[in-house]
């Protein structure tokens, strides 16, 4: 089903972006801002709350527009950009466009990203011979107006199937009913990679460019790992990264983003070479 996105850009105005982007000397797009003060997420894996300023530019082509920016990956710069991109990378999500991708990826990024960030908000039902896990719009929204920039539409979400009591030769979702996205439960995954950016470039359009490296995580050792030893891996440099043992440099990715008001990021295309 490659439905296109119906969506609602949650992007600032360029006066309210202006603070985050004096870099870029953007043209803003046209767009229908959605107020995000209020949206809260509770997370524990590759999840930050930090709110990035506008990081340096080291890398400035004056007089030739076929240059690009290169932005200076401070600490937490660094940090911000590895997390962000490990959202995506630690759940093999596929490459995205936000022109052409269906919604039902988005649907299934927020239903893996609950799992690994907030499992304690999935509730699990039984429908006649099959166990289900389940989440509401509401937490669906709140993930894909942080991720995407963008809502998905009632009308979008009671157009899905209702999750069905038998096996079949049905996906394994999403489905929807009773105001809950619903997908047939299931354990035993990995998410043993992460994300390490190698770089960021500003092409004055109002957005920015990362290209990043894709890790896998000795099994072992990511077994063994507390919380707060996996987020140290969000941490890494490039340099760092390659020379860590345990870890395994297994693809590269590019990926395109906006920036909120806030200052965080949301993904607009995302491709990667595993």
């Amino acid at each position: 089903m490659n439905k296109k996105l119906k969506n609602v850009l949650l992007v600032s105005t360029a006066a309210a972006m202006a603070s985050v982007m004096a870099a870029c000397s953007s043209t803003p797009v046209e767009t229908i801002v959605v107020e995000t003060a209020a949206i809260t997420e509770t997370t524990a894996a590759a999840e930050t709350s930090a709110v990035i300023t506008e990081p340096a530019v080291t890398e400035q082509t004056a007089g030739n527009t076929d240059e690009y920016e290169t932005l200076e990956l401070d600490s937490d710069f660094q940090t911000y950009a590895n997390t962000f991109i490990t959202n995506f990378v630690e759940q093999w999500f596929p490459d995205y466009d936000r022109d052409t991708s269906s919604f039902e990826q988005i649907i299934d990024f927020a239903h893996i990203h609950m799992k690994l960030n907030s499992f304690d908000s999935i509730v699990y039902e039984d429908r006649g011979d099959l166990t289900f896990e389940t989440f509401t719009t509401e937490q669906l929204q709140l993930i894909t107006t942080k991720y995407f920039g963008m809502i998905i539409f009632d009308e979008q979400l009671t157009a899905l199937p209702t999750p069905p009591e038998s096996y079949g030769d049905q996906p394994a979702g999403p489905f929807y009913d009773d105001g809950r996205i619903w997908y047939e439960a299931a354990d035993g995954e990995m998410y043993n990679r992460i994300g390490i950016v190698d770089s960021i470039v500003n092409p004055t359009d109002g957005t920015l460019m990362i290209d990043f490296s894709i890790y896998t995580i000795d099994m072992d050792r990511y077994w063994s790992l507390t919380m707060d030893e996996l987020r140290g891996y969000y941490t890494l440099t490039p340099e760092q990264a390659e020379a860590d043992p345990l870890l395994t440099r297994t693809g590269s990715g590019m990926a395109t983003v906006g920036v909120a008001q806030s200052g965080e990021y949301y993904l607009i295309n995302y491709s990667v070479s595993n």
